[in-house]
């Protein structure tokens, strides 16, 4: 047989060309990398038994999985899986991008486990709802395709240039700002009343610098809290209340500072 036309030498041919290509991107300087970027190609990644489409060329966590073969935030999901594994978990995860944490997740939670998936932006819906069917999550996996806030409505949501995944509801300064649109915004108690029915609820939320409105009422009312919460604090100097304070004042406890993000275990949930 020809190997120019065996399917076989074709798929080893392609893996070394993107073996090469990541190789290339990960030595090369910042503006090398500029360059390089909008020729990225889209690729399925796989790693631990889990499945991700990702398009390098335009969210930097795809990217981050493109290049490294796994995400990012390892230490972070690690930690949010060591406490749902084998369990009937009731998780939020709220900016949940391409499913990095969604997916993962729901693998690894027990049965009768339910993920809740929070994304407003329409390209990554599709990212995402394309990566929980490529894991056969969708019996886990429900995704609500709205903002978090205070109040039921809509807002602006601002579009960063280059990486979907830093759209937020916060204004983008103009040079960077690539365009927005309207998405409605619902106030996360709206999705908490079936926590009750599982054994262990966590919430995890990433919402580039709008934690405030999308986390903050939940803390202030009486009623539920999750178990477990994994918040990006790299923005907390963005925030105009200390959401830290609130979340130790409720009984949390940080157990991991990692990549910019902080876990708090409610004293004696897990």
């Amino acid at each position: 047989m020809n190997a120019v036309s065996d399917p076989t030498f074709e798929l080893v041919d392609r893996d070394s060309n993107a073996a090469a290509l990541r190789e290339v991107f990960r030595t090369a300087d910042r503006s090398t990398r500029r360059q390089l970027v909008p020729i990225l190609p889209p690729d399925v990644v796989e790693f631990a038994g889990i499945r991700m489409y990702v398009d390098p060329r335009d969210n930097y966590t795809d990217r981050m999985i493109w290049l490294d073969q796994q995400p990012p935030e390892m230490q972070s999901l690690m930690a949010l899986i060591d406490l749902v594994e084998g369990k009937n978990a009731f998780i939020l995860d709220v900016g949940a991008n391409c499913g990095a944490f969604t997916v993962p997740l729901a693998i690894a939670a027990g049965d009768g486990s339910r993920v809740v998936a929070f994304e407003p932006n329409p390209v990554m819906i599709g990212r995402l709802g394309h990566n929980v069917r490529l894991n056969d999550v969708g019996d886990v996996v429900r995704i609500e395709s709205c903002a978090l806030g205070a109040a039921p409505g809509e807002g602006v949501l601002n579009f960063r240039q280059g990486n979907f995944g830093q759209a937020s509801l916060n204004p983008i300064r103009k040079r960077a700002r690539a365009g927005g649109t309207l998405v409605p915004i619902r106030p996360l108690r709206d999705f908490t009343g079936q926590a009750e029915t599982h054994d262990i609820a966590v919430l995890k939320i990433d919402v580039e610098g709008a934690e405030v409105a999308a986390l903050g009422p939940l803390l202030d009312a009486e009623g539920w809290l999750p178990d477990a919460i994994l918040i990006e604090t790299r923005h907390a100097g963005e925030w105009d209340v200390d959401l830290v304070a609130k979340i130790t004042a409720l009984g949390f406890a940080a157990t991991l500072e990692a990549e910019g993000n902080t876990l708090f275990v409610r004293k004696g949930a897990a």
